[in-house]
């Protein structure tokens, strides 16, 4: 994960639709430029509008990239885990083909003495019963040896044809994690465009509607009844808004998506967040909207796609995305549909 810094604005298509939302005409050689219409109210709202829809197309492929991302590494484990199974399974098999070797060989030894003759021939009849008794025992070492060899032989095999299976399943999972970047890819590289032709302000009108920033000071903090570790984690976060940016599949030290400066603020108090806001939307317990505490986790979407984290007073930080980067919000600000809260710890 982590693959393209160079993301700065991911409007999603807001290039193509504003090609014709600015509105320019083809002009002779010989006339003098004249000057742009103003985009009308309607072409404004549905240049907003397809920002808006590109962005969440967005970030939508970035959380289904971050679970495919997810598998791939579970994958990875588990055959690394089978492979050392199977190193070890054919030390054992190997190890039974050499004891059934040296028990055949022992048998081979004693192959053109017939029983009768070993009876009139032996001058102690004590050690000749104790011969035969050994021989019996070697013949049944035989038996139990061999089938244990064929089972455990079999067993090997499965666990081979389980790696195989494992092995194709891993391509077909790299080959989706491409094609998911790729399309990923191609939203933001059309928002970047579209974004490029919106004037100073159709930008802004842009950002109002994601609701504005807002100031907060760690003061703010000062007093507040929350777990010790819910503080440290809202220290880091809100210590990132300035001076960082949005960088799709980021989780620090300064570029982050919105899962990845979750997980990164955690993980400098010691807790362990997988990178995706669907994933994190089970860990800890659920909280109602009235029952938010600072540390708080917040999705927005269904099904989810975005998270941020509740710092109190009304407030949240989170990496809204490309055009904005980190901010801090009111929560109220935030359009975005409610989709439950988590509490990681307290």
């Amino acid at each position: 994960m982590g693959f393209q810094k160079g993301v700065r604005s991911a409007l999603a298509v807001v290039a193509a639709a504003l090609v014709l939302l600015s509105g320019q005409a083809v002009i002779p050689s010989q006339a003098a430029p004249t000057p742009s219409p103003s985009p009308t109210p309607n072409k404004l709202k549905d240049a907003k509008d397809q920002v808006i829809e590109l962005e969440d197309q967005a970030a939508s492929l970035d959380e289904d990239y971050h679970e495919a991302s997810q598998a791939l590494d579970e994958s990875k484990q588990r055959l690394a885990v089978l492979d050392a199974d199977i190193a070890a399974q054919q030390e054992s098999v190997d190890a039974l083909a050499e004891q059934v070797r040296a028990i055949a060989l022992m048998q081979f030894r004693n192959r053109d003495v017939d029983t009768t003759v070993q009876i009139f021939t032996s001058g102690d009849p004590d050690t000749l019963l104790d011969r035969l008794s050994t021989a019996s025992k070697v013949d049944q070492d035989m038996n139990d040896t061999l089938a244990e060899h064929q089972a455990e032989a079999a067993n090997l095999a499965d666990m081979k044809r389980t790696a195989a299976a494992e092995t194709d399943a891993l391509a077909e999972q790299e080959q989706k994690l491409a094609a998911l970047k790729e399309q990923l890819q191609a939203k933001v590289d059309a928002a970047q465009a579209l974004v490029l032709r919106l004037t100073e302000e159709q930008r802004a009108a842009l950002e109002a509607a994601d609701g504005a920033s807002t100031g907060w000071d760690p003061s703010e903090l000062d007093g507040v009844s929350a777990n010790a570790r819910a503080l440290g984690a809202i220290r880091y976060a809100t210590s990132k808004v300035k001076g960082s940016q949005y960088v799709w599949g980021a989780s620090g030290p300064n570029g982050f998506d919105c899962s990845g400066l979750m997980q990164a603020a955690y993980r400098t108090v010691g807790i362990s967040l997988p990178h995706s806001s669907r994933a994190q939307a089970s860990v800890g317990r659920a909280v109602s909207r009235s029952e938010l505490k600072p540390g708080d986790l917040i999705f927005w979407y269904h099904p989810i796609h975005h998270v941020g984290m509740y710092i109190g007073n009304g407030k949240i930080v989170h990496a809204r995305n490309t055009r904005v980067d980190l901010v801090i919000q009111t929560l109220a600000s935030y359009p975005a549909p409610w989709a439950g809260a988590r509490r990681v710890v307290g």
